[in-house]
């Protein structure tokens, strides 16, 4: 039985139900994220070669690895950004970007998937904010056109959200005038307006300058003391150490090594974990 996702159609091999995504006979909770198996290639390049790991509800998931080791194309996967080639992947017990019927899978049409994505925030290394927007109006703006929220409704809730994140006194400023990290607050900001289940950051704070980093990390510890799920891809091993739940160390595609982030970075097993942490310990 092949495991490969067709890009043109849909495949037609069984998949797991919905209860095969749950840890056990019932008793564990679906995991928020699992993936089996994961592959994805751009051209001949592999990225992802077989990506088996589970996130569970309210974790700080985080990811750690030297560049081009797949992590950002893997959360892009998360969210259907980008398709995977084979394997599976689910967002609290949901395939992502596929439907069931019977024993086959059917890809879901865009319209689908971005309902979908809704529920899954993501921040990005660089903010992407309107320029010609306010922070106010820039987290305004996805309730109001996407989930067609009143605009009295979307702006009460984007005040609290920037109050919540530090910006009580930059609600009126555009992004031109305002740092990369407060832009970077105002990118948490807008994700959370939408009520995700889900946070997916991506090297959120490696666009910044040094001494703006720790007021985004801040946000993101009291979204993990909120209970935010959360996966980090980040190269702040401070942060992964002191907030996170469980790490992995990805590279050449693949998961090298994992488990809780004190063990992992203060004594790491695999020769590979060891000479990356080396270098930025």
């Amino acid at each position: 039985m092949s495991d490969s996702l067709s890009k043109n159609r849909a495949p037609s091999d069984a998949v797991p139900s919905r209860a095969a995504a749950r840890d056990g006979a019932g008793a564990a909770p679906t995991p928020m994220v699992l993936a089996e198996d994961v592959h994805k290639s751009f051209g001949s390049t592999q990225v992802l070669r077989g990506i088996d790991l589970a996130v569970a509800p309210g974790e700080v998931f985080c990811l750690v690895g030297p560049s081009g080791s797949g992590k950002s194309t893997f959360l892009r996967c998360i969210n259907h950004l980008e398709k995977i080639d084979a394997g599976r992947l689910w967002v609290d017990g949901d395939l992502v970007g596929y439907r069931q019927r019977g024993e086959k899978l059917y890809e879901l049409r865009d319209r689908e998937v971005a309902a979908k994505r809704r529920d899954i925030g993501m921040v990005f290394q660089r903010f992407n904010l309107f320029p010609h927007m306010t922070a106010l109006e820039n987290v305004m703006e996805a309730p109001v056109q996407v989930r067609r929220q009143p605009r009295a409704q979307a702006a009460e809730r984007a005040r609290a959200l920037l109050e919540r994140v530090g910006l009580a006194d930059r609600m009126g400023n555009y992004p031109a005038q305002l740092s990369g990290g407060q832009q970077q607050r105002v990118a948490i900001a807008r994700a959370l307006a939408m009520d995700p289940k889900l946070m997916l950051f991506d090297e959120p704070t490696s666009a910044l300058d040094p001494e703006l980093v720790g007021e985004v990390l801040d946000v993101m510890r009291q979204l993990a003391q909120d209970g935010m799920t959360m996966i980090v891809v980040t190269h702040e091993m401070g942060f992964a150490r002191e907030v996170g739940d469980a790490l992995v160390f990805m590279d050449g595609g693949v998961v090298v090594e994992s488990g809780h982030p004190r063990d992992v970075l203060t004594n790491p097993q695999h020769e590979r974990t060891q000479a990356f942490l080396s270098k930025v310990l």
